[in-house]
């Protein structure tokens, strides 16, 4: 049997909103492709002692030995990301706790806290607990409190934050989600006084024909 060490680390899962919605709009190439740009800007954007444990779908696991790091590289992850033309928003969850290491991977209520706090996160937020929240205060970043939560298959309540990531650079194809270029967007349309950019003439046209259910 392989021995397994114990270890306190910062855990991270960052994963891309909207990607099942992007998947049934555009098709699974595409999919595939955007989840390895995903892992390219990870590995880009990676800082002292903070490695990449491993992918799953869309989602991004990370390691660092203490929290400091691991809120930088998300903070870079998340300014990289937002300059990408045809990407998702992203989402994250952080925690610093315990875990077992083993055979390159990582195992443990840490782990477990992080994974159900990403679930909590929505489009351009990151959801963390206490220690991660001070490293977050010490770049004067502000987070919303969002109270004591029970996690899925937790079974004590977890006092968590929610931060900001950082905003798109370019607006949000309405209908699959990715942000696009108005310089490159392969269509435009107006609606309600309002100007919609698409990543292609197909989410185009399903925005044209049903623009109350998107816009």
């Amino acid at each position: 049997m392989t021995e397994c060490d114990s270890v306190q680390a910062t855990f991270a899962f960052v994963d891309l909103s909207g990607f099942s919605v992007l998947t049934e709009m555009c098709g699974d190439e595409q999919a595939a492709s955007l989840a390895g740009r995903l892992l390219a800007v990870a590995r880009e954007s990676l800082g002292p002692s903070v490695t990449i444990v491993k992918t799953m779908g869309d989602a991004v696991m990370l390691r660092a030995s203490e929290t400091e790091p691991m809120v930088a590289t998300i903070l870079r992850l998340a300014d990289r990301a937002a300059e990408e033309d045809g990407f998702l928003a992203l989402r994250a969850g952080i925690h610093h706790g315990s875990a077992v290491q083993r055979d390159m991977d990582y195992f443990g209520h840490g782990v477990n806290v992080a994974a159900r706090l990403t679930a909590l996160a929505g489009a351009g937020q990151a959801v963390v607990t206490e220690k991660v929240r001070r490293a977050y205060a010490q770049r004067g970043l502000s987070l919303e409190p969002l109270g004591v939560k029970q996690l899925r298959n937790i079974a004590t309540p977890i006092e968590v934050y929610a931060v900001g990531l950082a905003a798109a650079r370019y607006p949000t194809d309405p209908v699959c989600r990715v942000r696009v270029d108005p310089a490159t967007a392969a269509s435009s349309l107006r609606h309600a006084g309002h100007d919609w950019w698409f990543c292609s003439p197909q989410c185009a046209q399903r925005f044209a024909a049903a623009p109350t259910q998107y816009a």
